[in-house]
């Protein structure tokens, strides 16, 4: 398909999908309400071509409107960008699907393949490289994701049904029939509520995990292997490939994340994986009941292993078509999980073996490398639990439950008052010590209750279900050793201790900084290297990205992180330890965001050794894998560059004037983004009035409170902090700090020459220069501006609001010079076309919410008419976050 062909198809399906939504509104409301829609619209058209009159007239028409026609106008521009960015995916897929089919496309695994050939890597070194490489993707209940399950399901049906209109030549008949079909899911989309009626319970949240990892991440998974395999088959003819090591996984935090949200209990987590194994075990029953119905071999045509025969015999059934042996032995596997009988994967991996070998044996190659094999696969990869759950909780309470326990056994008065040295000594003597550590009966604070509760839920989990269930524990807010020798007195207390990795998590800066003597205090520790012994000297540490730009803002943070990475990975070198590195990158820029395979190859030197995990977010997980094509070129780009950044060799190192370079940058950005946000006069003020943070900690999108705890901003999470902004289009934790640092930098002669050559050269600054530059551009002072009139200071207004606009044209003006371009995304037309086609959309959200805060914050708080508009900001809040195709 040819390009102008391509552009013509995504027109083709907006105005489709546009004039529906808009019958939709003429059905439900009227021709009026039809009409405010497009004044609306023009209104905002107008105003981005320039026409001031229009951004007047704009503001007029909506502060006099009625809630119920606010609700109207709400509803269309949300629901239109719902539609638009499933016509965007569908638009990307079609260029995705013609690259392939002209053999010119790129990031994907077989590219990798043949890059590792091309740079001389033979069969053997790959095949090393395979055996070390452990991708783990961690999907989490972060609450960022403002959508409902309800209409994603219903946004699914909406993409399927476009997706078939695009790709099938179409009778009349059959086109009319998917133009009714998309009609009737945009009606029920009008008609369903956007937000949920209250804050969802720790078990959505796993329904809604489960909804991805089964309708689309299990069957892409299982694709993205027998893609590794054709094509190592046809680079690397000269080896065999047909058993490929465990490359890529999945866990979860769902129903195990329990920093800060006192909804995980032990008893949700317990839920959690029961509620995992019965779906696993209804997956595969569906799966062995298709195979049931196609194995229809008789015994008079073929013949059947004698394993097979010796293992139905074994099996007690009765022998009822016995000349269809094979689809006897799918109804008994099928009864055995039925009756939950198999206690391990391994079990029923077996079985499946066992008829695998059979039909091998006996002319069935093709049906035994068909569904069978993927089912094995799939049982491989994903077991009796789907899968793992990680376990975090904030190191503070484990410190205080040490605390109490010390005091409670009259050992000491105040654990957490020692030096750091004597804390150690006290953990190393009880780790060594043979009594138990917790008591039987725990009548101490609801906090250390609930820490000796949740360590022996996983002592039961393991017992029930098997190790594999819960395999990592982390300590958010790690800061000293202590923190990681609490883990493991607790970890051996409840008997898990030699089946778990214990990972601290740093996430300040500070603590990015202190991570490699932390952990070589820990690696010179005789306990503590005994028990990595006995995990094969493995250690996993986990990089939090959300706090540490909250904390320093963005270079400040990344530049933090890429050096705690290359000192962790030579400080785990030199005593000897496989590092496994997790990068807890959240949605957005502000947090980590970004492309996972650019920040894969972006890693310093030494950094990916083999074993690497990254969390997945969020709204991320909606946009990555709603859809089954997106999320195939998800997995293809991580493993394309995780296997380039693995096997390729001669990587080129950092030049040591980049590195002070970074590191100027990196100081000059901290103090101008501390001093902005931690320093200035009225800040918090301004940022409580001229975003809707207050109002978004009722919008029910996650389980887990905004806070951590009581306490100031400190407290306040970098979820909703981003979260805030964005709605707003200031986006300041993107990019503040990043124009003062580079103006200073540029100031010298050959400032702008060095910083050029980083961007060509260093994969590292190019990476973080375009990702900073999408939240520029995505920034918009002049709605960011309406936003600000909010606030009722005026000195605090002008002052602080002016200072954004200034660092924000620095920002711009220096991330342009630098890529060398006239304006910002001139080398990404389609992302820039993107935000165009979008702001004029994403204005009438915005205008329509500031007037709707203004209108709340003047209401008396528990009234109908406070409930009334509060409900309407919350439906602004999930339209502003399908425009901005995030939320934080």
């Amino acid at each position: 398909m040819q390009e102008y062909d391509l552009a013509s198809a995504l027109s083709t399906d907006i105005r489709l999908l546009g004039n529906l939504l808009g019958m939709v509104i003429r059905d439900q409301h009227g021709d009026d309400a039809f009409a405010l829609v497009e004044q609306v619209r023009a209104l905002a058209k107008a105003r981005r071509q320039g026409d001031e009159q229009a951004a007047a007239a704009l503001e007029a028409t909506i502060r006099d409107l009625p809630l119920d026609s606010v609700r109207i106008l709400t509803k269309a521009f949300s629901n239109y960008f719902q539609l638009i960015n499933i016509a965007e995916d569908e638009q990307r897929i079609r260029v995705l699907r013609t690259r392939e089919a002209e053999n010119k496309l790129s990031e994907n695994i077989d590219a990798a393949i043949r890059e590792l050939r091309a740079a001389g890597v033979g069969a053997a070194e790959v095949r090393r490289a395979l055996e070390k490489l452990r991708v783990r993707l961690v999907i989490t209940a972060h609450p960022s994701e403002a959508k409902r399950k309800e209409i994603l399901i219903k946004l699914r049906h909406i993409a399927d049904l476009l997706a078939s209109r695009s790709r099938e030549v179409m009778l009349p008949r059959e086109r009319r029939s998917i133009e009714i079909s998309l009609s009737e899911e945009i009606e029920e989309l009008w008609q369903t509520r956007p937000t949920r009626a209250s804050r969802p319970k720790v078990d959505d949240e796993v329904d809604f995990g489960l909804y991805f990892l089964t309708s689309v991440i299990m069957e892409q998974t299982i694709d993205l292997y027998e893609d590794l395999r054709s094509a190592l088959e046809q680079v690397y003819p000269e080896g065999d490939w047909s058993d490929l090591p465990e490359v890529l996984r999945f866990a979860s935090w769902i129903g195990g994340d329990r920093d800060g949200n006192p909804n995980v209990t032990a008893d949700v987590t317990l839920d959690a994986l029961a509620k995992m194994r019965a779906t696993a075990r209804q997956i595969y029953q569906a799966e062995v009941t298709l195979l049931r119905d196609h194995l229809t071999q008789s015994i008079d045509e073929i013949g059947v292993s004698q394993e097979l025969m010796r293992w139905v015999s074994k099996t007690g059934f009765p022998e009822r078509d016995a000349d269809e042996i094979y689809r006897l032995v799918m109804a008994i596997i099928w009864e055995k999980l039925e009756r939950d009988e198999y206690r391990s994967q391994e079990e029923l991996l077996s079985d499946l073996m066992i008829v695998r070998k059979s039909l091998l044996g006996n002319r069935g190659r093709c049906v035994a490398d068909g569904t069978l094999r993927r089912l094995i696969e799939k049982v491989r990869l994903f077991g009796l639990h789907i899968v793992p759950l990680d376990i975090r909780e904030d190191a503070r309470l484990h410190r205080s439950t040490m605390d109490e326990l010390l005091r409670h056994y009259g050992q000491v008065e105040h654990y957490a008052q020692l030096p750091e040295a004597e804390k150690q000594r006290l953990l190393n003597a009880e780790i060594a010590s043979p009594r138990p550590f917790f008591p039987t009966e725990a009548h101490l604070s609801e906090t250390t209750n609930r820490v000796i509760q949740n360590w022996r839920m996983i002592g039961r989990a393991h017992r029930t279900y098997g190790r594999i269930v819960i395999d990592s524990i982390i300590a958010s807010m790690s800061t000293a050793p202590s923190d990681v020798l609490t883990l493991l007195l607790f970890a051996q207390e409840v008997g898990v201790a030699d089946a778990v990795d214990l990972a601290p998590l740093f996430e300040t800066i500070e603590d990015l900084q202190s991570a490699p003597a932390i952990m070589t205090a820990l690696f010179e520790n005789p306990r503590y290297r005994a028990h990595l012994a006995r995990r094969g000297d493995r250690q996993q540490i986990m990089l939090g990205y959300s706090d540490s730009n909250k904390d320093g803002g963005y270079f400040a943070s990344n530049w933090g992180l890429y050096q705690a990475q290359q000192a962790l990975a030579e400080t785990c070198e030199r005593y000897g330890i496989e590092m496994d590195l997790f990068h807890g990158r959240g949605g957005s820029i502000g947090r980590g965001g970004g492309p996972t395979n650019r920040a894969i190859l972006s890693q310093p030197p030494g950094a990916l050794k083999g074993s690497v995990k990254i969390t997945e977010q969020g709204e991320v997980i909606a946009y990555r894998y709603a859809n089954a094509a997106i999320a195939r070129r998800h997995l293809q780009q991580v493993m394309n560059a995780t296997l380039i950044a693995l096997g390729a060799p001669n990587r080129p190192q950092v030049h040591p004037d980049w590195r002070a370079t970074m590191q100027r940058l990196a100081e000059t950005s901290e103090a101008a983004y501390r001093t902005f946000v931690y320093e200035t006069p009225g800040f918090l003020e301004y940022w409580q009035q001229a975003t809707p943070i207050n109002e978004l900690a009722r919008l029910p999108i996650g389980s887990r409170p905004a806070r951590r705890s009581a306490g100031g901003f400190e407290s306040i999470r970098a979820i909703p902090w981003m979260f805030s902004w964005m709605q707003s289009r200031a986006i300041i934790p993107s990019w503040f700090g990043v124009g003062t640092a580079l103006e200073q930098f540029c100031a010298a002669p050959s400032g702008l020459r060095i910083l050029q050559e980083m961007y060509h050269k260093w994969t590292f600054f190019r990476a973080l220069v375009e990702n900073v530059e999408l939240d520029i551009a995505k920034a918009d002072m002049g709605i960011a501006r309406l936003y600000a009139d909010l606030v009722r200071d005026q000195d605090v207004r002008e002052g602080i609001f002016q200072r954004i606009t200034e660092e924000h044209g620095l920002a711009r003006q220096h991330i342009c010079q630098i890529m060398g371009s006239a304006d910002l995304l001139d080398h990404a037309p389609v992302m820039k076309r993107s935000i165009e086609r979008r702001n004029p959309y994403i204005d009438p959200l915005n205008y329509i919410q500031t007037s709707l805060l203004r209108r709340l914050r003047e209401a008396a708080p528990g009234t109908n008419e406070h409930e009334a508009l509060l409900n309407a900001v919350l439906a602004t809040i999930n339209g502003i976050a399908a425009g901005m195709k995030t939320t934080g």
